[in-house]
């Protein structure tokens, strides 16, 4: 994933998109070892703390040295390839979570993964699909108020952001 010097330091809610190119046994720090399908995941965070947005991503994004949040373990032997993210003041990560859960385009692989502090029975963070998820068909979901994207372009150093989400 480039360097996310471009998304702003406001705080808000992100979406990961990652790729594992094979099946594997992961190590996800005291939460477990589990199973790990090829494909990719989707992963939805919150960047409401110091740094915001640009802070949380910018550590996902180099995860492999430190691991701090379940996501993190993850990203150690998977690409990350894009990341989506709104600014809108109100928390979208539980709202996100259960968009994904409920889309016949995703499999929630590990219950309560990334949704420690959520609220809600049953939660997950994270969603497995076989095909890459698709930036345009979540932005078209009713109530989503994305700003922009960061994408891996051809040199891992160079970010595209797309601030209008195409």
């Amino acid at each position: 994933m480039p360097e996310p010097a471009t998304i702003p330091p406001a705080k808000g809610t992100y979406v990961l998109i990652a790729h594992l190119p094979a099946d594997r046994s992961i190590q996800i720090g005291r939460f477990g070892t589990f199973e790990f399908r090829s494909g990719y995941y989707a992963y939805v965070g919150s960047a409401f703390g110091p740094g915001g947005l640009r802070a949380r991503i910018r550590h996902h994004s180099a995860s492999s040295s430190r691991p701090h949040w379940h996501i993190d373990y993850l990203l150690r032997h998977a690409t990350l390839l894009e990341a989506w993210f709104t600014a809108a003041p109100e928390r979208m990560e539980d709202p996100w979570a259960i968009l994904l859960a409920a889309s016949s385009r995703f499999k929630t692989p590990i219950p309560r993964f990334g949704a420690s502090d959520s609220r809600q029975a049953g939660a997950t963070h994270l969603f497995h699909s076989h095909r890459r998820p698709s930036f345009r068909w979540f932005k078209a979901l009713p109530h989503q108020p994305i700003i922009g994207r960061v994408v891996q372009s051809g040199t891992p150093s160079t970010p595209v952001v797309c601030p209008d989400g195409r």
